[in-house]
This record gives C-alpha cells, sequence and structure tokens, in this order.
C-alpha cells in the first residue's frame, strides 16, 4: 500500500491498548493515527478527520460505541467510512446490533493481540 496515506481512528479508553495500539499503528509508514478516548470526543474527531477506518470500543465513557456508530451512520459524508467494532463483548446480540447500525465488521479484543489487529487494518484497507 505504497503511496496513499490512510486515516485511522481509534476510539478506546483503555488507556494501555490505545497507547500500544497506536504506536503500533503509527510504525507503519502509510497511517495517520486519530485518537479519543470516549465516545464523545471519538465522535467528534471522527467528524473532523474522516478517517479510512474506525476502530471502535463499546463500553466507554460519555457515550458508547453503538452511539457513536448510529451518530456517524446518520451523517451523509461518513456512509463510505468503514467501521469496525473492537471490543471485549463477544455476545451475537452485541454483533449483531453493531453490523444493524452500519458496522462493517466485529473483533473481540481478547481473541486477538495487537500486531494481529494491525494485520487485520492493514488487510482491510487493501481491499
Amino acid at each position: 500500500m505504497p503511496g496513499k496515506k490512510y486515516k485511522i481512528a481509534i476510539v478506546e479508553d483503555d488507556a494501555m491498548l490505545l497507547k500500544y495500539l497506536s504506536s503500533s499503528l503509527r510504525a507503519e509508514q502509510n497511517f495517520e493515527v486519530f485518537t479519543a478516548t470516549n465516545g464523545e470526543d471519538g465522535e467528534n474527531m471522527i467528524l473532523d478527520c474522516k478517517p479510512d477506518i474506525v476502530l471502535l470500543d463499546i463500553i466507554m465513557p460519555k457515550k458508547n460505541g453503538f452511539e457513536v456508530l448510529e451518530a456517524i451512520r446518520k451523517n451523509p459524508d461518513m456512509k463510505n467510512t468503514s467501521i469496525v467494532m473492537l471490543s471485549n463483548l463477544g455476545q451475537g446480540s452485541d454483533k449483531d446490533q453493531a453490523k444493524k447500525l452500519g458496522a462493517v465488521d466485529y473483533w473481540v479484543k481478547v481473541d486477538m493481540e495487537v500486531k494481529d489487529i494491525v494485520e487485520k487494518v492493514k488487510n482491510f484497507l487493501k481491499k
């Protein structure tokens, strides 16, 4: 994926995971990473930076990930933005709700290491 700079937004309230994931993604030459630690700031950041892909936690302060996803999907400028839910909630009902609200995928954090998430992001952007 040489050449194009991809914008990645991460909305995650776990400080350690956010730091490790954002630094791992920034290590990729063509990734510009934006971060927020709560749903309200995340929603504003996503609307401002218009990322290519969003990694969105569900359980966060101020606004949960489902509320952010729903708000982003209501904005016509954001209809082509890929939003991936990244959560420790692995129940089918959560996955179904995320898909219904417009998430393109759902990744369970406890099932993945940061390097796996980076690889999935890279593969996703190649599509």
